[in-house]
């Protein structure tokens, strides 16, 4: 009983703090408020071993990442630079929590106690707060980026996510890093030579296959360099 009523008053606090984000930020600051909740919670879980604020932490994350798909980026297809930037810092405030979900991975023993898909979340927290920033960070590339300069970014994203894996060591991480740039592969082939009408400017053309084919030669160059460090953790 006593830990019910625990859980219900950590519940209530960060509703509250949430409601007072969503009524008192400008609207398109309220997803960086709440990625900033997120982080918050996050921490508190780390540092006094709270495993509601876990919890919260990740439902906080889907409310931020629900809040920038229907709200935020619905405004990103107009000139708004507000939007943008408060886009930016909220899916760079979820991305900064991954070093404290790695921590709190290491101590989650107990997680299994939790029933089915939630087990898992609380047993790698990284993982949704590691793809959650990925995949708004893509759409939201899409979504402002120039025509036909889609696919270099994607690239980009591809070539710092894999490097980012070299040194957190995470499997899935380095996977997704692989799959980003060979759909940037994909699009070049079956789009982007034939369809993309941004492609109609020579020089950014040639500048995207450059660019995408010096990523596609120094990822095989990192990992031929670290090939040992990935046996350990395969």
């Amino acid at each position: 009983m006593k830990r019910n009523l625990e859980y219900l008053f950590a519940c209530l606090g960060t509703a509250t703090i949430a409601a007072l984000a969503f009524f008192e930020l400008s609207k398109p600051h309220v997803a960086f408020g709440y990625s900033i909740i997120v982080l918050a919670t996050l921490t508190i879980a780390w540092l006094f071993d709270l495993e509601i604020f876990l919890y919260q932490a990740l439902i906080m994350t889907a409310v931020t990442a629900f809040r920038l798909a229907m709200n935020n980026f619905q405004n990103l297809h107009g000139p708004l630079k507000t939007d943008l930037w408060g886009s930016v810092w909220a899916i760079v405030a979820l991305a900064a929590g991954v070093p404290i979900a790695f921590r709190l991975r290491a101590r989650e023993a107990k997680a299994e106690e939790a029933p089915g898909f939630l087990s898992f979340l609380t047993r790698h927290p990284e993982q949704p707060m590691f793809f959650v920033p990925l995949v708004l960070m893509a759409v939201l590339l899409f979504i402002r980026m120039p025509s036909g300069a889609v696919t270099l970014a994607w690239g980009v994203e591809g070539l710092v996510v894999f490097v980012l894996a070299l040194i957190a060591r995470e499997r899935s991480f380095r996977l997704s890093g692989l799959g980003i740039l060979l759909l940037c592969v994909a699009k070049i082939v079956v789009w982007d030579l034939w369809f993309e009408p941004g492609w109609s400017n020579k020089g950014l053309r040639v500048v995207t296959l450059i660019a995408v084919g010096v990523i596609l030669l120094v990822v095989p160059y990192l990992y031929g360099r670290n090939r040992e460090a990935f046996r350990e953790f395969l």
